[in-house]
């Protein structure tokens, strides 16, 4: 019975008796307006500043991360490349010192053989000379011995 009555009552409104149109519909547009307007300058606006606000904050920091970022990168890379031309030009310094070297080296040996050389021939000579001075004082006491031989053979001879 009480779904009956539930029936009853809500069948007694008409759909003409839920809106009508009378004088109080402009206080209400009036009123509704009013408070958009109020709701505009105290809520929305303030509540849209502070989004953006944020979206800025967010987004430049964003940004400043990206450039401090970049930057860094950009070091890096020159530190890379300075460690690597100065890794070349020891490299190449290296290898001129190395070259350097061994040029001093080959001029010392050239020059040490020079030396040896002329000390061997002038010891030859030396060796050459004395050779035939030998050969000069053996030929003259062959020759004084070969007196004395014979000189002493003839005596005996005579003898």
């Amino acid at each position: 019975m009480t779904a009956v009555l539930r029936y009853a009552s809500f069948t007694r409104f008409k759909e003409t008796d839920l809106i009508t149109l009378d004088s109080s519909i402009l206080p209400a547009i009036i009123i509704f307006l009013s408070l958009l307007v109020a709701l505009n300058y105290i809520l929305f606006k303030p509540l849209a500043r502070i989004q953006a606000e944020r979206q800025a904050r967010t987004t430049g920091l964003m940004a400043w991360v990206e450039e401090q970022l970049n930057n860094q990168l950009n070091l890096f890379n020159q530190y890379q490349a300075a460690i690597k031309n100065a890794r070349i030009e020891g490299y190449k310094r290296q290898e001129q010192l190395r070259s350097e070297a061994l040029q001093k080296a080959a001029k010392l040996l050239a020059e040490a053989r020079e030396l040896a050389d002329s000390r061997v021939q002038e010891a030859r000579e030396s060796i050459q000379a004395q050779v035939e001075a030998a050969k000069l004082q053996l030929a003259s006491e062959a020759q004084e011995i070969a007196k004395r031989i014979s000189s002493r053979v003839l005596e005996r001879a005579g003898e």
